[in-house]
């Protein structure tokens, strides 16, 4: 029996510490972020020559509208080009590209993924004419000043950049929780890595990057059948001492879930993705993660720490039960019920800090609403994550306006 007890008492304080270094890995980066200066950026004197690569796949009821807000940008437009990557688009929607100013690389894959796309793409651009790339999803709205932004952080010496990205509806609760998610994101894992001197971590799009550099990293990789190919992006980036700068003031609007099927989908994703950069860094390249540097080190250490709606979750039950369990018997749960409690608030109140100043007390109670439904769709991404899913999970998008 007092075998038994030490064994639970040991995993407890396992699960416990686990859980601690969770929370407050975001409450220091979260601290970070609100105390320190992003980087300022606006105007610079020379012109880098972009390359707009979007690539789409069958989402030819939003391409068109993404296009038309990207040819806005108050950018010289000599010194800019969409590129549109086209992967199984309608003939209607492909004669109505090709009346654009823009290029149109048409791809049909047996198997489809944004890498292969990218790099299809990339083997057919010249490697004299572009100084710079920018990265957007199909669905992505260049906010304004976009490109002068990225220009001038790119010339400013940095080779990989992170814009900020957020929220273009939130329509529905889930649209609301993944707009907040979103920017918790932001402050912890960009706007906080960087005032505390680390590098910020790209998102999938909405990045911008030396035109020559990405193109030779891409064709090195081989990332063709990798649905996460951001993740593989940033480390090599890194594993080359680069740091990723991220610009808080220009803004890419982009479309957040709107239903608890397509964030099980999304989520399911991007867990399996977790899972996988996890077994990568910590199995098979573990001698590397303290041989190169600490934004590497960091960026793998990621991969350790459950996502924040897991954390919450978790950390809530555990409180509750400890809570619960004192009130009946007058012994809260190993190593106490204060421990476990103020883990929880702390977690909260990190969270509330980022959360803030995004919600008006309206979406509030609509968030809190949806929160157990949330809660269920991650668990059931976790149960169908896998480290070796390498399957394209599409999440179809399908709204254009942005809200005010």
């Amino acid at each position: 029996m007092l075998l038994q007890m030490i064994i639970i008492h040991i995993i407890l304080w396992i699960i416990f510490g686990y859980l601690t270094i969770c929370v407050l890995y975001n409450l220091v980066f979260t601290v970070g972020g609100w105390l320190g200066k992003s980087g300022q950026y606006s105007f610079c004197t020379r012109k880098n020559h972009f390359a707009i690569l979007i690539p789409t796949y069958k989402e030819d009821h939003i391409i068109l509208h993404t296009i038309n807000v990207a040819l806005e940008q108050d950018y010289p437009k000599d010194k800019y080009d969409i590129v549109v990557i086209a992967d199984q688009l309608r003939p209607d929607t492909l004669e109505r590209l090709e009346l654009m100013p823009i290029k149109v690389i048409k791809v049909d894959f047996e198997k489809s993924t944004k890498a292969k796309s990218l790099k299809f793409a990339l083997q057919r651009l010249p490697n004299n004419l572009y100084d710079s790339i920018l990265i957007l999803d199909s669905d992505n709205l260049l906010g304004k000043g976009c490109l002068e932004k990225a220009n001038h952080a790119l010339n400013s010496g940095f080779k990989m950049v992170q814009l900020h990205r957020t929220a273009k509806n939130r329509n529905t609760a889930t649209a609301i929780l993944d707009a907040i998610s979103e920017e918790i994101g932001n402050i912890v894992h960009r706007k906080g890595h960087r005032a505390l001197g680390l590098s910020a971590t790209l998102i999938g799009s909405g990045m911008a990057f030396n035109y020559i550099l990405f193109k030779s990293v891409m064709l090195e990789l081989n990332i063709e059948d990798n649905p996460a190919e951001d993740r593989e992006i940033n480390a090599e980036f890194l594993k080359r001492g680069y740091v990723c700068e991220y610009v808080q003031e220009a803004f890419v609007y982009d479309e957040k879930v709107q239903s608890g099927r397509i964030l099980e989908k999304q989520r399911t994703r991007w867990i399996s993705a977790q899972l996988q950069y996890a077994k990568h860094f910590w199995m098979k390249d573990f001698k590397h993660i303290f041989s190169y540097n600490i934004y590497y080190f960091d960026y793998a250490f990621q991969t350790l720490l459950l996502p924040r709606v897991m954390l919450l979750m978790l950390s809530f039950i555990m409180a509750l039960l400890g809570f619960l369990l004192y009130l009946v018997t007058g012994f809260g749960i190993y190593p106490g019920s204060i421990l476990w409690g103020s883990l929880f608030m702390i977690f909260i109140l990190s969270l509330g800090v980022n959360a803030y100043p995004y919600l008006s007390l309206k979406e509030a109670f609509t968030a809190l609403r949806s929160l157990p439904a949330t809660f269920w769709s991650f668990f059931k991404a976790s149960l169908k994550s896998r480290s070796s899913q390498q399957e394209f999970i599409h999440t179809p998008k399908e709204y254009i306006k942005r809200s005010s």
